[in-house]
């Protein structure tokens, strides 16, 4: 993905251009246009797709609106949300529905119980204007290929920065515990307590994955990766040099991981600069490559990825 891309919407059976997110100037109304136009991180049923959400009319001009007025959606943020990846995914995805779409009745974060367990929390529980209810499960992922070889890696070959996460267990339990909360006796009791009892479950997953640096763009991941998915690449800190002189670069703190980074050239680091500081990185850190757009005057992402320690453990804990 480039400053250059086009995004589109499908909207019945046309297809119309999104202008990209650089487009606005805000960074959360940069993050919703994101989050509409992002593919999917894995390939989806129809029957679980969340994409019909995202053929409202009007988008843009509804974006452009909300970038001239951007304080009522920074006021609907949660406090955690301001350092907590997840809950500002969560919370933009709240705010697009009520905005966008407007359902009859939203419920979020619903907790379910059973003799003082836990079973699973409901992420959203919506009553649309069609009459159906759904349940969508919404997460934002971003995975490191730890595999050498890219013709041949699988879903347990795509570790979380941290190592506490692998895709492919994030994926079992999204597709066979999550989605399915409705199905266990303690989960359809509590929706249908609310009266939003689902008819259809979905799953919004959007995200990045990111392979070894010197064959990036090389990978093919395996199914049920979606091919269109985005890609970044990650490198060790005696590396970095490699990434090149004639760019600048910004280190990416969350939640400011999900919309392409634009920057002013205070902000930027040049390569020696991103070299000195990569040599003392202790756990992983994204950051942003970055070229000049004289139109804008701004710097902007080109491509991004993960810089992790020399002795960073291929391997995840769990």
């Amino acid at each position: 993905m480039t400053p250059s891309s086009k995004h589109y919407l499908k909207q019945g059976t046309e297809l119309i251009t999104l202008p990209s997110s650089f487009t606005y100037q805000h960074e959360i109304v940069r993050d919703l246009h994101w989050l509409i136009v992002s593919p999917s991180l894995m390939t989806l049923s129809d029957s679980q797709s969340s994409d019909g959400l995202f053929t409202q009319s009007g988008i843009h001009e509804r974006l452009a609106e909300l970038d001239k007025h951007p304080q009522p959606l920074l006021n609907a943020l949660r406090q955690q949300a301001q350092f907590r990846l997840g809950y500002y995914f969560e919370d933009l995805v709240r705010i697009y529905i009520n905005t966008f779409i407007q359902p009859n009745d939203i419920k979020c974060n619903v907790q379910v119980n059973r003799d003082k367990t836990t079973v699973g929390e409901y992420d959203f529980l919506m009553a649309f204007k069609d009459g159906f209810n759904t349940h969508l499960e919404a997460a934002v992922k971003f995975y490191l290929c730890v595999s050498e070889d890219p013709n041949h890696c699988e879903l347990n070959d795509f570790i979380g920065p941290n190592r506490s996460d692998r895709l492919d267990k994030k994926w079992q339990r999204l597709i066979d515990h999550q989605l399915r909360l409705s199905h266990t006796e303690a989960g359809k009791d509590q929706a249908a307590a609310l009266g939003l009892l689902p008819d259809k479950h979905s799953l919004l997953i959007r995200g990045y994955l990111f392979y070894p640096y010197r064959h990036w763009q090389d990978y093919h991941p395996p199914a049920p990766v979606n091919p269109d998915h985005l890609k970044g690449w990650w490198l060790r800190g005696s590396q970095v040099a490699s990434l090149g002189s004639e760019y600048q670069y910004v280190m990416l703190m969350k939640p400011r991981w999900l919309a392409l980074a634009q920057c002013n050239f205070q902000e930027t680091l040049s390569c020696s600069e991103l070299i000195e500081r990569a040599d003392g990185v202790t756990t992983p850190k994204l950051i942003a490559r970055l070229q000049f757009d004289p139109l804008s005057n701004l710097w902007r992402e080109i491509d991004r990825g993960f810089i992790v320690p020399d002795h960073w453990n291929l391997k995840s804990t769990k």
